[in-house]
């Protein structure tokens, strides 16, 4: 059938009070009836499916945003990495039979921030590789 043929059937079964629906012959009344159920099902299913596509992207965007702010905060940048490497570097030069926790700790200020610079350029390794790794289980 035409979609303009359709698109009429619809419009007359649905101006139709139930009825005069009743009093029309059974041919008339089952196709103008057929045609509403018909159209009205492929409304109601485009509708559904755009909801769920919009659903989903709400997902997505929601899991993106929620494992950026995870990684953000996991990774905070350590200011003066270089320089500190660079005290690393001579602290260790310096007295290579020191224990770390003695001779570079106090150099770059602590077992914390060391850490957060061994977790960062971790993640930056894994990230430049490929590798999808979280930083805690790379540096321990």
């Amino acid at each position: 059938m035409s979609e303009k043929l359709v698109d009429a059937w619809r419009a007359r079964a649905s101006k139709e009070y139930p009825a005069n629906l009743e009093r029309m012959k059974p041919l008339r009344r089952l196709t103008l009836l057929a045609t509403l159920c018909h159209v009205r099902q492929t409304e109601i299913t485009d509708s559904l499916v755009d909801l769920f596509i919009q659903l989903v992207l709400k997902i997505n965007t929601r899991a993106e945003r929620k494992a950026e702010k995870e990684l953000g905060a996991e990774l905070k940048k350590v200011r003066g990495k270089e320089a500190m490497l660079l005290r690393v570097a001579e602290a260790a030069l310096s007295e290579p039979s020191g224990t770390v926790r003695r001779v570079i700790f106090p150099v770059v200020g602590g077992e914390k921030t060391l850490k957060a610079l061994a977790a960062e350029a971790a993640a930056n390794e894994a990230r430049y590789n490929g590798v999808e790794e979280h930083p805690c289980q790379i540096v321990r």
